[in-house]
């Protein structure tokens, strides 16, 4: 059953990468390629911290696709993205649950990818000349995304949550969907 959950959890993003490979920012293509293979290797035995690893790319590939589509620097935006972070990462790192122990500096940089990724979808949103997914599908996918991984971070670290493993998969593909759907919109204007 590992098996079948690893690869329903890796494939469709491989799909996505295919399907966004030719019609859009290849940056987000190997974004997705990179979220494959977290979501295998965080299945792994010993494999949360490459898996967490392979996503940080992911995200650090999506940051630089979505400061090349809006260069606007927004400080403004990131208000509510660095409350929201520090309230999970204050619960993820000193809250009732185990802790992150050894691998809190690499949650703490998790953390801060996160919300860059949020905050440069944020400010595309932010720009109204814009319309459907080339302003929103963007910022809608980065939350999903984060949401997903709160819940991982908090189920694994704070509280544990019992059936969150549906809610994980379900906002993680979701986003990830929204920000693939974007940049082949994006790619054909």
């Amino acid at each position: 059953m590992d098996t079948v959950r690893q690869l329903t959890q890796a494939l469709p993003m491989l799909a996505l990468a295919c399907w966004v490979w030719p019609r859009g920012d290849r940056r987000v293509a190997l974004g997705l390629l990179a979220g494959s293979a977290g979501g295998y290797l965080l299945n792994q035995q010993g494999g949360f911290l490459f898996g967490m690893i392979a996503f940080a790319i992911g995200h650090g590939l999506y940051v630089a696709t979505f400061w090349s589509w809006q260069r606007t620097p927004a400080p403004l935006l990131l208000l509510p993205i660095v409350a929201y972070l520090a309230v999970i990462l204050k619960l993820m790192l000193a809250g009732p649950g185990p802790g992150a122990g050894p691998l809190t500096v690499p949650v703490v940089f998790y953390v801060g990818i996160i919300g860059a990724m949020i905050w440069r979808a944020a400010a595309i949103a932010a720009d109204d000349t814009l319309n459907g997914f080339s302003r929103w599908g963007g910022l809608a996918g980065a939350l999903l995304f984060a949401f997903s991984d709160t819940l991982i971070g908090v189920n694994k670290f704070a509280i544990s949550l019992s059936g969150v493993s549906y809610p994980i998969l379900l906002t993680y593909w979701g986003g990830q969907l929204l920000i693939a759907i974007t940049t082949v919109q994006r790619g054909k204007a």
